[in-house]
């Protein structure tokens, strides 16, 4: 109880108490996320430190408050503890710090790997005796890559006669939240010679027609696998594929062979008739 009443006498000597002497301070530490993949969540660590100075008299608790600022609309976070309490003790001042977990979770579909700033904001009220004050950290969020794949329009079956060269065109559509960039690899092409850009890029959501050129290099018939590599520019480790079977064909063009003997008739023809007109 005297004890109690000291203390009353004390800071009655200090109107300007209620609003706090001692100067006070918030620190964060905290890094930026890895990439949030869509309908989950990551996790990253802050560190909060209140800090105080001279003259810390009475050990009063204070609350220090922890909130996410200007969070995008396709993000929710989550902050644990949002709140925790510290009594500071030590005439010298000290300080306290506090582990907090921050919950980043993606849910809607935005461009990958684009930067969203947020706002990690901790502050305190203070007490009688210790000022408040605040402090703002800045993170920023990505989201991760969203594969839906790709569209891929073509023909079902190519025909050709033997030495033609023809151009069909792969209409793909990239359904991804990044731009890609596509390989192409085939298979089972004997007898026939595929020419194609071998690496392009699409952007997100967007088509694109891609022109390959198929000649004919001898007479046969083939299914043809053609493979589209496709991945994230930068995040190779993502690569996935989609692939198509297209039906090759290709014949001897009519008429080429009774040409041949009729040109093979008429040159012995002219032969003779030369060897004739020598003759006489």
């Amino acid at each position: 109880m005297k004890k109690f009443v000291a203390m009353a006498a004390l800071l009655m000597l200090f109107p300007a108490a209620s609003a706090g002497f001692i100067s006070s301070s918030i620190s964060i530490d905290v890094e930026d996320p890895p990439a949030v993949p869509l309908d989950k969540s990551v996790t990253t660590m802050a560190n909060v430190t209140f800090s105080w100075g001279f003259g810390n008299i009475f050990p009063l608790p204070i609350t220090v408050n922890i909130q996410a600022k200007e969070v995008p609309d396709w993000l929710y976070v989550s902050i644990s503890p949002s709140k925790f309490t510290i009594t500071p003790t030590g005439f010298f001042g000290g300080k306290s710090s506090k582990n907090v977990q921050i919950i980043f979770k993606a849910n809607k579909e935005v461009n990958a790997f684009v930067g969203y700033p947020v706002k990690i904001h901790a502050y305190t009220n203070g007490s009688f005796i210790l000022r408040g004050s605040e402090a703002t950290a800045e993170v920023y969020v990505m989201e991760d890559f969203v594969d839906n794949g790709l569209t891929i329009e073509r023909p079902s079956a190519v025909n050709l006669y033997t030495g033609e060269e023809k151009t069909i065109y792969f209409n793909i559509t990239n359904k991804c939240n990044a731009p890609v960039y596509i390989e192409i690899e085939e298979e089972n092409t004997t007898g026939f010679s595929l020419s194609y850009e071998k690496k392009f890029s699409i952007p997100s959501k967007a088509k694109k027609a891609v022109p390959i050129k198929i000649k004919a290099e001898e007479s046969k018939e083939a299914e043809v696998r053609i493979k589209f590599n496709y991945y994230p520019a930068g995040h190779e480790e993502k690569r996935n594929y989609e692939e198509v079977y297209l039906t090759l064909a290709s014949r001897t063009k009519p008429g080429g062979s009774a040409l041949a003997v009729g040109l093979v008739i008429i040159i012995i023809a002219l032969i003779a008739f030369i060897i004739w007109k020598k003759k006489r």
